[in-house]
């Protein structure tokens, strides 16, 4: 009876165990070969951990008291550590390593029981987890510290099954039956689990290779787009490979035809083939420092070319690091500087040199003055210039100061103590270093201006003309700052020269206008910036319809014309300021009276960007800007006619009308009348004083009147004393007359 137990449990044992051992296998399987990764949402599923869970439930069911577990002598978890006679079965298997199966019949009270045992191997596949823990999946080292280090062949544990005996005998064949439903049941769920295993492994596998296909999606974008930016820099610069010793392992296209040797030629040279010789070691010295401190390394440089000549580039060497840190090349990406590298030298060199004369400029007056303990300077100033450049026109002008350059130029040729400059438009300077005494300095300069006063200049090419200058001397100190009081003082009392002296107080003098420029400052600030109106004489009707407005400062209960203080104005840089108020005021007063305003405008106030576009501003939020005339001084030196034209036209857009101011003035040029397009001449007071009583001031003004009709414009008669000018006026055919016998400026509008 025995016996037949024992083949009974044997052979049910064995079925049992090999179907365990199968499962286990199969799914071992799935995850040694890779094809399910190990996770903590797989791990339910990975053998070692489901199969002790499949025989606790088994056991748990109680099924003649039979208890199916696996085990080991050194299980990772506890659950599944052998107890005594289990560890007797795994001694056995170990003694015996062809041992296959074992049973034992066990006598212990209350309950005898049937142990059957199969052993499990280490396999090679079994060493991804039981091999060395430094080689075993990243989860498994994170969650067990246990049971490494098998060998192929070791025994990793059992699958031990207990069978009670009093039950068996009594319930074999019931057993037989729940055995055969139970595995029908098991296998149906294990059919289940592996299609809902395999459904999900196919989900996962699905979704692998949507990523899969998408980060080659990506690659294959950035390799794309990697080779479209090298390929734009290909194009665009020289771009070279060397090994850590500098020697050219790799050249592109454009480095070949920049530089004009072949690639093949470049292979295997160093870098310094490039090298400009005139350049310092030390620089090459710096970059090789930065380089090999594995930093990168920016800067212009100038190098040569295969044929000699020279050019500059712009270079960036950067390190490229090995898996160790250590520099394995040098990549320099390299673009064409020469045109930017030589403008800016042009500009530095504009910086100090005069470009319509090639001397060099006041900023290198002052560089050169700080090298000198006792500098000497004369200045000299070209009289009359204005007039020569608006009777001969600019052109003329600038050749006569190129030739007065070439001139002095020439005097201080073999003279080593003299160094020439242009300040700016008709004014040069000569800096001595006090070698000569300053009686001496003043004697040759004042040879050179009897020089210049007898040779004669070629203006045009018919043309020549004889000048004269003015000197002003300054020395030591402040010596620039000395000889500009002395040459103004010079100019404003006629003098042919002025040597500075402290006696001459022109320190006080520039004291006076700084106080005159806080006075109109505060004027400003106080709204004590007046207008005043002079009323205009239609000659045709006799309707006065226009008024002038004239610009007043209110300081200490008097009223000052702007003839004392306009000048200060312009030089402290309040005179904008001025101008806005006048256009403001203006704005205001023909909203109150329908009549129509003229206001003085500068050239400085055209020239200036934000003046400018504040004048047209106003015109633009103005419904009176038609009535608005604005008067350009044409005695002031219009040096752009561009930015001229550019503003009548702005403002002639919103109907504001042109008048030329103080016309027939100095040497007044028509053709520059022409191109203003003016729409009102106001003919200058000089001429109209003496219309009367001298016959070539009434034939200008008779020449003028005809001038503006042939061409559409009005005529305005300033400084109309007396009846008598008056009538020989309306005589002429002057369209409208100004002036005291007309009417007064009064600060409002009658």
């Amino acid at each position: 009876m025995k016996e037949d137990i024992r083949a009974i449990i044997t052979d049910e044992a064995k079925a049992l165990s090999h179907f365990i051992m199968s499962y286990h296998g199969y799914y071992m399987d799935l995850f040694v070969n890779g094809n399910v990764e190990l996770t903590q949402e797989t791990l339910p599923f990975f053998p070692a951990f489901s199969a002790p869970e499949i025989s606790r439930k088994f056991s748990q069911d109680k099924i003649q008291d039979i208890q199916i577990s696996v085990v080991s002598d050194r299980a990772r978890n506890s659950k599944n550590l052998a107890d005594a006679e289990q560890l007797q079965a795994i001694k056995a298997f170990k003694r015996d390593k062809t041992l296959r199966e074992y049973y034992k019949f066990i006598e212990v009270s209350p309950v005898n029981y049937y142990q059957f045992a199969v052993p499990f191997f280490i396999e090679p596949k079994c060493l991804t987890c039981h091999g060395s823990k430094s080689s075993a999946p990243a989860f498994v080292r994170e969650h067990y510290d246990k049971a490494y280090n098998y060998s192929v062949g070791d025994i990793r544990g059992i699958l031990s099954i207990k069978i009670p005996e009093g039950k068996l005998t009594d319930k074999l064949n019931k057993t037989f039956w729940l055995l055969v439903i139970y595995d029908t049941a098991l296998l149906v769920a294990l059919f289940i689990f592996i299609q809902a295993l395999l459904a999900r492994f196919k989900q996962y596998t699905s979704r692998l290779q949507e990523q899969v296909n998408q980060q080659n999606e990506e690659l294959l974008k950035n390799l794309s787009e990697l080779n479209s930016y090298k390929e734009a820099i290909d194009n665009s610069a020289m771009v070279s490979k060397s090994d850590p010793e500098g020697v050219i392992t790799y050249v592109n296209d454009k480095f070949c035809e920049n530089i004009g040797y072949s690639r093949e030629f470049l292979i295997g040279k160093n870098h310094s083939i490039l090298r400009d010789p005139m350049l310092d070691s030390t620089y090459f010295k710096q970059m090789w420092e930065t380089i090999q401190s594995k930093k990168v390394w920016n800067n212009i440089i100038s190098g040569k070319r295969k044929d000699n000549s020279a050019f500059y580039y712009e270079a960036t060497i950067t390190p490229i690091l090995d898996e160790e840190d250590n520099i394995k090349e040098y990549i320099a990406i390299r673009y064409d500087a020469t045109e930017v590298t030589l403008q800016r030298q042009k500009i530095k060199n504009m910086y100090a040199m005069d470009s319509l004369t090639r001397i060099p400029n006041r900023n290198k007056l002052i560089i050169d003055m700080k090298l000198l303990e006792e500098p000497q300077i004369a200045l000299f100033n070209i009289d009359g210039f204005k007039n020569i450049n608006d009777f001969y026109g600019i052109k003329a002008g600038d050749r006569l100061l190129i030739q007065f350059a070439n001139f002095i130029k020439t005097e201080i040729a073999y003279n080593k103590l003299f160094q020439f400059y242009r300040l700016h438009s008709d004014e040069f300077a000569i800096l001595g270093d006090a070698t000569l005494h300053i009686d001496e300095f003043v004697a040759v300069m004042h040879s050179y201006q009897r020089k210049i006063e007898k040779h004669y200049f070629s203006i045009s090419v018919e043309q020549e003309a004889s000048i004269s200058v003015t000197l002003g001397f300054g020395m030591h100190e402040n010596a620039l700052v000395k000889a500009d009081m002395a040459l103004k003082l010079a100019q404003n009392s006629r003098s042919e020269y002025i040597v500075y002296d402290d006696s001459l107080e022109l320190e006080k003098h520039y004291e006076e206008n700084i106080k005159k420029a806080n006075i109109i400052k505060q004027a400003i600030d106080n709204r004590d910036i007046i207008s005043y109106y002079q009323p205009i004489l239609d000659l045709k009707s006799g309707v006065i319809e226009k008024y002038e407005t004239l610009v007043r400062m209110r300081h200490n209960g008097e009223m000052l014309s702007p003839g004392s203080f306009l000048h200060i104005a312009k030089q402290s840089r309040n005179y904008f300021k001025v101008t806005e108020i006048m256009l403001e005021e203006a704005l205001k007063q023909l909203c109150k009276h329908h009549v129509t305003l003229s206001i003085n405008i500068s050239i400085e106030d055209i020239a200036n960007g934000d003046m400018c576009h504040f004048i047209i501003q106003k015109l633009k939020e103005s419904d009176y800007a038609d009535r608005i005339i604005f008067e350009i001084l044409e005695s002031e030196n219009i040096q752009s006619y561009e930015q001229v034209t550019y503003f009548i036209g702005e403002v002639k857009k919103y109907g504001a009308k042109i008048a030329i101011d103080d016309f027939g003035s100095g040497y007044s040029n028509f053709l520059h009348v022409l191109e203003l397009e003016a729409d009102f001449l106001k003919i200058d007071g000089s001429l109209i004083k003496r219309i009367h009583e001298d016959r070539q001031s009434r034939i200008l003004v008779e020449g003028i009147v005809d001038f503006s009709n042939r061409l559409g414009m009005k005529t305005i008669a300033e400084f109309v004393e007396d009846e008598i000018i008056l009538a020989t006026l309306k005589e002429i055919g002057v369209d409208f007359a100004q002036g005291y016998f007309v009417g007064k400026p009064v600060p409002t509008i009658v």
